[in-house]
């Protein structure tokens, strides 16, 4: 039910179109199925992202190039959300356990509906951008780690059950690398869950470091081949990540992102969650949102925390209304802060942070009741619930109509052994599959291409360029672009012979030219 409730919002939401998706989703799949041509014969062709795990785009490659009808592969894509959901809706109960059956119930609903209909869950939903499977293995953990600690309050976490979710972690984080803080998360609130008593940090430490072997094999298992791929061919397993330490010739000691979302001062870093309702684009994401969930929640943190401290002070004792077993309540916020924390320092994209969004419902909720006289609550609870889903906008990163093939590709078909060397920073890569099979790809101006960098990427690229015997194209867009590019590269693009390539993605039209080796020219007359 949960996976066709999700397949049903995606499809109504249109079909995805994102950047990523022009850029690098398809192709890199299609590159990697064909005989890793990324990493052999292309170079990169679809910027920096190239170099990307290929690992979560396979399943949409191949039902694309299946010919599934693209409704159908809207409704695939948003399977891992209605996982996500449906591990969010065991989860919840057990977090109010203490509750009567009815309010429990409620609780648990009010938790659920905050946490999944948050807007960056929203906009990600049947999409490529593969937020939705590292969200469902990180709830499915989470749950697996919380169902044991209801079962058996204060008991030693079994080797089985940190196996398992450890194995789980480690595959989002294989997956897609950005899930490695909900790994780190989930451990140091397998380790600091406490209560402080005599023989537990040796067995927090021992739960921990069980933990952490599985993250690490489900990492191995699900990023193994290719990290090999980027070490046998770039002598570096991240390329062009970390690239600073790990110096592979093939790019030189660049950043290759940096981090430039997010807080960067201290005061910034207090008041952050503060200015996440509805930031300015390019602050935490791209596009525009309203979502009040992060800010409510540290505002209602920041509350009881300070309740605490004036009850202590005074030597009153604050008697909430109850919510659930203590120790579970610890690891989910530990989870959550360490985690968020984590999110902050190294990547501030709010898209990354939906099993945050997920967990927020549960922590409002939860923070509600313990600040609010018990009779008050249950009715807060909902009118939160149902303002924080009402308030919730959301805007996407790019969506069209539905038509018969997800890829519609209208264009004159190159010369064989055609070199094809695309010319700018705009997402033009999902057309290469659309070529003959012998046309090759270069990037030769994009976010890891730039010919004024002595790099053996550059040096390689240009080699190619005077070896090539065939015919070379450009391939722009817009109409024009990057010419100064080939200029460098000792090119002239024969403005005559430029045709357009019409596409049903919002990149279009592309245009592909004729291009010469400036030697090799003779002007008319």
């Amino acid at each position: 039910m949960c996976i066709g409730v999700a397949g049903w919002i995606a499809v109504s939401l249109g079909q995805d179109s994102n950047w990523d998706l022009q850029n690098y989703h398809y192709y890199t799949a299609w590159a990697w199925w064909h005989d890793h041509r990324a990493y052999s014969t292309d170079i990169a062709a679809a910027q920096l992202q190239t170099y990307h795990n290929p690992l979560l785009d396979l399943p949409f490659f191949l039902m694309v190039d299946a010919g599934w009808d693209p409704r159908t592969i809207s409704v695939a894509l948003a399977a891992p959300a209605g996982v996500a959901g449906f591990f969010a809706i065991k989860l919840a109960p057990l977090l109010f356990a203490d509750l009567r059956r009815a309010e429990r119930w409620a609780a648990a609903a009010c938790a659920v509906a905050i946490g999944m209909t948050a807007a960056m869950g929203r906009a990600t939903l049947g999409t490529t951008m593969n937020e939705w499977p590292g969200a469902a293995l990180t709830m499915a953990a989470l749950y697996v780690v919380v169902r044991t600690l209801v079962r058996n309050p204060g008991a030693a976490i079994p080797n089985v059950t940190l196996i398992g979710a450890g194995l789980l972690v480690g595959l989002a984080n294989g997956s897609k690398l950005t899930y490695g803080v909900y790994a780190v998360g989930l451990a140091a609130a397998i380790l600091w869950r406490g209560p402080i008593r005599r023989g537990y940090i040796v067995r927090a430490w021992r739960e921990a470091f069980v933990f952490g072997v599985a993250v690490l094999a489900g990492t191995a298992a699900a990023a193994g081949p290719w990290l090999y791929a980027l070490w046998s061919q770039f002598q570096n397993p991240i390329f062009p990540y970390g690239n600073i330490w790990i110096k592979s010739p093939w790019w030189g000691e660049y950043e290759a992102m940096g981090r430039p979302y997010g807080p960067h001062k201290f005061v910034e870093w207090l008041v952050f969650p503060f200015t996440l309702t509805s930031p300015k684009s390019f602050y935490v994401t791209e596009v525009d949102y309203l979502d009040a969930r992060l800010t409510l929640l540290y505002g209602l943190a920041l509350l009881a925390g300070a309740a605490a401290i004036v009850e202590r002070l005074a030597g009153r004792r604050h008697d909430p209304a109850p919510t659930g077993n203590v120790e579970v309540w610890r690891v989910v916020a530990l989870f959550f802060v360490v985690s968020f924390l984590i999110w902050t320092a190294q990547h501030s994209i709010l898209r990354y942070l939906i099993p945050l969004y997920i967990l927020s419902g549960a922590l409002i909720v939860m923070l509600l009741r313990h600040v609010l006289r018990p009779a008050f609550a249950p009715t807060a609870i909902v009118i939160v619930a149902i303002a924080l889903v009402a308030s919730t906008k959301v805007n996407d990163w790019g969506r069209i109509e539905f038509g018969p093939r997800w890829f519609e590709v209208d264009m004159t078909t190159p010369d064989p052994d055609a070199l094809v060397l695309l010319t700018s920073q705009e997402p033009m890569s999902y057309v290469a599959p659309f070529f003959p099979p012998d046309a090759t790809f270069l990037g030769v101006n994009n976010s890891i291409s730039d010919a004024k960098r002595k790099t053996l990427m550059e040096e390689t690229i240009r080699r190619r360029i005077r070896e090539h015997r065939g015919p070379i194209y450009s391939l722009s867009y817009p109409k024009g672009a990057g010419i100064d590019a080939l200029l460098e590269r000792g090119l002239l693009q024969i403005t005559e012979t430029c045709t357009p390539i019409v596409t049903n993605q919002r990149t279009s039209p592309l245009e592909m030219c004729r291009v010469v080796r400036a030697s090799d020219h003779r002007p008319p007359g």
